[in-house]
């Protein structure tokens, strides 16, 4: 059986073939084509650029028709304003990201240039924009509309399912959280956090066995009026991530690695502990509306920011934030004890915290989803339709590893590079991760591109940037050279599983960077750059059947240099997705000033 989960359109918006017969799994988010951040459009893109032959059923990842939480992700109008982006895209053609930061008069300007050489697209703007103006939402309306929108983008590939589900947000974040996780089969408590999905900021899900779920707990994202204010954690943490100047949704990383150069703030701090309330009864999370209100007006949270002093402003929200998780888990650990965590939805993306719940809850197994954000829930919609059609799925906790994503065979690869004049390049065969680790013992800045695509905002060894960690400049140079990012955000390291007893002083065999732990003291000095200010780094502990390749590579380190370590941050300039083509990793090798590519066995450089 061949079930198409999505995230069909919205923030993260991505796709997910699961095959029960094939047992293989195939994942990938829109922005991955489009190379927009975050992309918000549908799926279409994907499904353009892929042959995925046939597909019996398709899912989505929202179930809130009447629109109860005020998210506006099902009602009929959003499919008119997935129509409008679409044309909209087609009339300004953006590259990346920025490319759509127009202002209105910008946007004029382009849609009447395109009046005389691209009019259809005009048209097909305008006609979406008059077909929304005439709508009169209901629940069923919006539930036909959406169905019969996915048909009709869906058809156009000649993929026709024969039904199409829409499943709860919150239920579809959890869903991979356990099934992806080493507890398949075992008890487990699993807790989803976010901004707000189906009216809900967080559930709280008791697993046990392979089909048996329930639920315990859950924490309502009310609407406040006027749009994004929900109360909500994570709607909280956009705000202070707004307040700071940066793009919520996407800079809330920066926020948090920020917040470790500060000490929160004891008025703003206790302010928001106030304010939230946790219900041992219901395991709910709850909010004094009156107390909570100020913390969604971006004027008095400036004010804040510039009272406190930005470091500071920043350990507040993640200070809070900390508490907050770990106070709920350990009331929730009181009515069920267990030794087992799921980690899912866009705030478990929060590292800090995650190490906070290792240290200072009785959970003894905790795992985080790797694509712990909406793109995750595109895998979340397709095992849950498994599920409901009795589907086997004891097979997925055999996937330890993300790499749900396309690979390209080295002849892909090498016409790639021949159509550039402005490179040169040799092929090492099999012999390039013992020549990357020499390169990268160096100090050269180097990139990898192998295998298939990881799924989720993490790369971890197939689409990466690659360093040595125990030279001082290497922070600076790849931020300042390379990303182009600000200088408090730290970089993590991929190291060899059999040195983590050697370097850290608490730590589980975690794979996916997307935990931290303590590093001892004595090492810290020897590797500047794979630990933030606080001590801290966020690892991928790498075993030879992880990433046969990419554990030669750091073998390779530690033979010439001592560390199993290697500085590991996504292969991608800053405002742009991780690579996913050849052409891309060409393209943002030649731009990121990356020293060397790795590229399927060929090592590429600059003439």
């Amino acid at each position: 059986m061949r079930i198409m989960g999505t995230k069909y359109c919205g923030h993260d918006s991505a796709l997910c073939l699961l095959d029960t017969e094939q047992k293989t799994i195939f994942a990938l988010s829109t922005e991955r084509v489009t190379r927009i951040k975050h992309d918000s459009l549908d799926i279409s893109p994907i499904v353009e650029s892929y042959d995925f032959g046939s597909v019996d059923y398709v899912a989505h990842s929202y179930s809130d028709f009447e629109d109860k939480g005020h998210d506006g992700e099902l009602r009929e109008k959003m499919t008119y304003n997935k129509d409008i982006e679409k044309a909209l895209r087609n009339i300004i053609k953006p590259t990346y990201a920025a490319d759509l930061a127009l202002s209105r008069l910008e946007k004029n300007i382009c849609i009447f240039k395109s009046l005389f050489i691209n009019f259809s697209a005009v048209k097909s703007y305008y006609s979406a924009k008059f077909k929304r103006a005439l709508v009169k939402e209901t629940p069923e309306g919006n539930r036909r509309a959406f169905t019969n929108y996915i048909k009709k983008n869906l058809n156009k590939f000649n993929l026709r399912p024969k039904k199409i589900f829409f499943y709860d947000h919150h239920l579809c974040h959890a869903i991979p959280s356990y099934y992806l996780s080493p507890f398949n089969g075992k008890k487990a408590l699993a807790l989803t956090i976010d901004g707000q999905g189906d009216g809900f900021f967080s559930k709280l899900y008791v697993f046990d066995g392979f089909t048996d779920y329930k639920l315990i707990g859950q924490s309502s994202a009310d609407f406040l009026g006027n749009g994004d204010r929900f109360l909500s954690i994570g709607r909280l943490y956009n705000y202070f991530t707004q307040a700071m100047d940066l793009r919520p949704n996407s800079d809330e990383g920066k926020v948090e690695a920020l917040a470790a150069f500060g000490k929160a703030d004891k008025d703003l701090f206790e302010h928001l502990m106030k304010a939230t309330h946790i219900d041992r009864n219901n395991l709910s999370i709850n909010f004094d509306i009156k107390m909570i209100e100020p913390f969604y007006d971006i004027g008095w949270l400036k004010k804040q920011r510039r009272r406190t002093g930005d470091e500071n402003f920043c350990a507040s929200v993640q200070n809070y934030l900390e508490d907050t998780i770990v106070d709920y888990l350990n009331i929730a650990y009181d009515k069920y004890p267990m030794d087992n965590l799921c980690l899912s939805g866009g705030v478990a993306a929060n590292i800090i915290m995650s190490l906070n719940i290792y240290e200072r809850t009785n959970f003894k197994n905790i795992y985080v989803l790797p694509p712990m954000a909406d793109d995750g829930l595109a895998i979340g919609s397709a095992i849950l339709t498994a599920i409901v059609l009795g589907q086997d799925i004891s097979w997925l906790k055999d996937f330890e590893m993300p790499y749900f994503g396309d690979s390209y065979t080295r002849e892909q690869v090498k016409k790639v590079l021949d159509s550039y004049n402005i490179i040169t390049y040799e092929d090492l065969k099999d012999n390039w991760p013992h020549e990357a680790a020499i390169s990268v013992s160096e100090g050269k800045i180097c990139s990898l591109f192998q295998g298939k695509m990881e799924f989720g905002p993490r790369a971890l060894g197939n689409r990466s940037i690659v360093a040595n960690p125990m030279l001082e400049d290497t922070r600076q140079k790849i931020n300042s050279t390379v990303k182009r990012r600000p200088h408090y955000q730290p970089f993590c390291p991929s190291i060899l599983e059999e040195e983590r007893e050697r370097l850290f002083n608490n730590s589980f065999s975690h794979k996916h960077m997307a935990i931290a732990f303590r590093m001892k003291d004595e090492f810290i000095k020897d590797l500047p750059c794979a630990v933030h200010v606080d001590g801290t780094a966020r690892p991928q502990f790498v075993e030879e059947k992880d990433n046969p390749n990419y554990y030669r590579f750091l073998k390779a380190l530690k033979d010439i240099t001592g560390y199993g370590v290697s500085l590991n941050t996504s292969f991608n300039m800053h405002g742009r997705t991780i690579v996913r083509t050849p052409e891309d990793a060409v393209v943002d090798f030649i731009d990121c000033n990356i020293d060397e590519l790795f590229i399927e066995g060929y090592r590429v450089k600059r003439k």
